[in-house]
């Protein structure tokens, strides 16, 4: 048995999609809401009988390796990896290195990781920065941050030693070139203290260097490269995915130090979105985590407009928002290093989303003036109108009415006046809603899936559907091989068919049976063979009628008499089929 194999016997599909989706009892198999687009009604079926997922909404899925490879966004040499730690299975000393150009990224950002913290060893003034920040030889060693010295080709010439080529140096983003033309190429980093950014399986994807005195820009970060892709990169989340887990919560901060401060203080639930926005593919990646959130951005104008923004994303992918208000308008790693009880009681005491809202709304504009009630009033009111229940919007407005000392009467007659368009503030667009891709199986499918549930009548369907005419192209290949193994005394039927489906047609196949199974629950046999049959006669059909048209314009565009008679002794034969249909 090989590792693979090994692998597969130990972990069942239906444990590991339940890590991540919940699921019910349907029948032979299981339901839940898909993992892979937003849905209300459950079309992910998951069946431990075939050891396959799929959901029959965005057809996505496939068996613990494919899986794998979808939810945690990897390849399938890295879904192998993942897979044989969870199945504590050992890997081969030996295995062939397919690389594409992300797993070459990620090696040679290994090996620079590396370089770089070899580099802050020696340079003691450096390390001396992070200690007087109040990092520990400890937290260093752990984020793994280094030092790039003040030279053009220091790692690069490490790189080449190490055996990697120049142009994968370039593909990886560690060494530039000032144009394609240039052949000349040099380190992207130089004298910056260095902060590796890794994805949630702790693969190195990028770096980012803080300047080192003054300089601009003050963070140099990597551009994105086949490992590195910013709006899916949350950083942190390698480290802080057990504790978010474990908490039921994600706290979201801006910078690199806010992240490593706050783990050192022992609040390991937080992530940044290395310095980007916060994007609807970082929070759909945090929602496999956990469905709470809380964002502590800095307060000055700029960290707001990005609460602002990072509210109005969580809320349309249906997440559970609290914001944390730190103290005297620090940054979280400043509270940390200066006062950790105050941050220590600010991640306890959250606010809510509309509590954030109200201090922010009176605390920038003058309650006791007109002029400063309309400004309030202008900024509320549309954020209590976006609440579907009159119960909410009751709550928001009792307490308006009390902080701005008026009848609530008043603001809910303002209320219906407010128009339903986003506030003021906004000034991100909505992501388009993710919407499944449109896919219909076609008839042939469906006679591969009730094949595939009532194999005994695999001998009639390929008796009786016409063998020479053309097929659906998607499926021709099946009922070619299930043609020539019916065809042979010593066949040992369905299962000598399988034995010669590659791989991914074995896949393919058993999507169509969970097929049957989740449009015809409880389908009696008799049923069954009748729906064969009538599908049987509708691809005869329907095959014949395309081989029809397509003799018909050849004759129309035939020249050559001899030519025209063939195609019209071909044209009457169909005739004759369809007669007989």
């Amino acid at each position: 048995m090989n590792h693979i194999e090994e692998i597969r016997l130990r972990i069942n599909i239906e444990d590991l999609v339940g890590g991540h989706v919940q699921l019910k009892k349907a029948g032979r198999n299981l339901r839940g809401l898909c993992p892979f687009h937003g849905e209300k009604t459950a079309s992910f079926m998951v069946s431990p009988e075939k050891g396959i997922a799929y959901c029959f909404g965005c057809h996505q899925g496939g068996d613990i390796f494919k899986f794998t490879q979808l939810i945690e966004n990897v390849s399938f040499n890295e879904a192998i990896k993942i897979l044989a730690e969870r199945a504590n299975v050992p890997l081969p000393k030996q295995i062939p290195k397919e690389f594409n150009k992300r797993l070459k990224s990620i090696e040679i950002n290994q090996h620079t990781v590396k370089f770089y913290e070899e580099q802050l060893e020696k340079y003691p003034k450096h390390r001396d920065y992070f200690l007087d920040r109040g990092l520990t030889a400890e937290t260093i060693k752990k984020f793994q941050l280094g030092y790039a010295p003040d030279s053009f080709d220091q790692l690069k010439n490490h790189l080449l030693k190490e055996g990697f080529e120049s142009k994968d140096l370039i593909d990886s983003s560690v060494v530039n070139q000032r144009s394609i033309a240039d052949k000349n190429t040099y380190d992207r980093f130089r004298n910056r203290l260095m902060f590796p950014i890794f994805d949630h399986q702790s693969n190195p994807v990028g770096l980012s260097g803080r300047i080192i005195g003054e300089g601009e820009p003050k963070y140099l970060n990597s551009p994105e490269n086949p490992a590195y892709n910013k709006s899916l990169i949350l950083y942190g989340l390698n480290w802080a995915k057990n504790s978010i887990k474990k908490e039921d919560m994600a706290i979201f901060v801006e910078g690199y130090m806010d992240v490593i401060a706050t783990h050192q203080a022992g609040t390991e639930n937080v992530v940044a979105t290395c310095g980007t926005a916060v994007t609807p593919q970082q929070l759909k990646l945090i929602s496999r985590f956990t469905k709470k959130i809380a964002f502590a951005f800095d307060e000055d104008s700029a960290g707001l407009e990005a609460t602002f923004r990072a509210i109005e994303l969580a809320q349309l992918a249906d997440l559970n928002i609290s914001i944390i208000q730190i103290p005297d308008g620090k940054d979280p790693d400043d509270c940390v290093q200066n006062n950790p009880e105050n941050w220590k009681n600010a991640i306890k005491n959250p606010v809510t989303v509309m509590d954030f809202y109200f201090t922010y709304a009176f605390s920038h504009h003058d309650p006791s003036t007109m002029e400063g009630k309309k400004k309030v009033l202008d900024f509320i009111l549309p954020l209590i109108k976006l609440y579907k229940t009159d119960m909410e919007r009751s709550e928001y407005l009792n307490q308006l009415a009390v902080k701005l000392k008026t009848d609530v009467r008043y603001l809910w007659n303002d209320l219906k006046k407010v128009s339903t368009k986003k506030p003021s503030y906004a000034k991100t667009q909505e992501p388009p809603k993710e919407k499944p891709q449109e896919r219909r199986f076609t008839r042939e499918e469906y006679l591969l899936g009730f094949i595939g549930s009532y194999p005994n009548m695999a001998r009639e369907v390929v008796e009786n559907l016409i063998d020479n005419i053309p097929v659906n192209p998607n499926t021709e290949r099946f009922y070619n091989t299930l043609k020539k193994v019916y065809t042979l005394e010593s066949s040992g039927g369905i299962a000598d068919f399988l034995e010669q489906l590659s791989e991914e047609d074995q896949g393919k196949w058993q999507i169509y049976t969970l097929l049957i199974e989740e449009t015809y629950p409880e389908f009696p046999e008799s049923s069954a063979e009748s729906e064969i049959r009538k599908l049987i006669k509708e691809i005869n059909r329907k095959n014949i009628f395309n081989v029809q048209k397509d003799i018909e314009l050849k004759i129309r565009g035939s020249e050559d008499a001899e030519e025209k008679k063939l195609l019209l002794n071909r044209y009457n034969e169909l005739l004759k089929l369809t007669a007989k249909i």
